[in-house]
């Protein structure tokens, strides 16, 4: 004898029963914006080895007197303003898959936190060697 258990019918789709689950709100945003700034990275990363490459050998004047040209100041700027969002979107993912409730909030916001900290910490830097060269001419 076979007993037959009626299931409910559920009206839902599928996507609408998932909407509320996970980060998926804003995932394609988050992917595409992560995509932007990795290809924003490599051509001034490349940049930055051969401007490196090119410094090794010079004293310090030198390298502020490069530092001071405007144009190496705003590459070293968007290479630093996208590094640290790139980096800021990679770690959020990271603690999107690995942790759940409260504990992945508190890490996002030490993450937001430690990403900007880093960042102004850096811009501060490199407008400083900016205007230092720029005063001592």
């Amino acid at each position: 004898m076979k007993i037959s258990v009626e299931r409910p019918t559920i009206l839902r789709s599928y996507l609408g029963r998932m909407r509320g689950l996970g980060i998926g709100h804003n995932v394609f945003e988050h992917w595409w914006i992560e995509r932007l700034t990795a290809a924003g990275i490599a051509p001034l990363s490349i940049w930055f080895i051969i401007q490196m490459l090119r410094l090794g050998d010079e004293d310090h004047k030198n390298v502020i007197k490069w530092a001071g040209k405007p144009v190496n100041t705003i590459l070293l700027l968007t290479l630093v303003l996208l590094t640290f969002r790139h980096m800021q979107l990679g770690l959020e993912v990271i603690t999107s898959d690995y942790s759940r409730g409260k504990k992945r909030l508190v890490l996002n916001y030490c993450i937001k936190a430690g990403t900007l900290f880093l960042g102004i910490l850096s811009i501060i830097s490199i407008l400083k060697l900016f205007f230092t060269a720029s005063t001592s001419k």
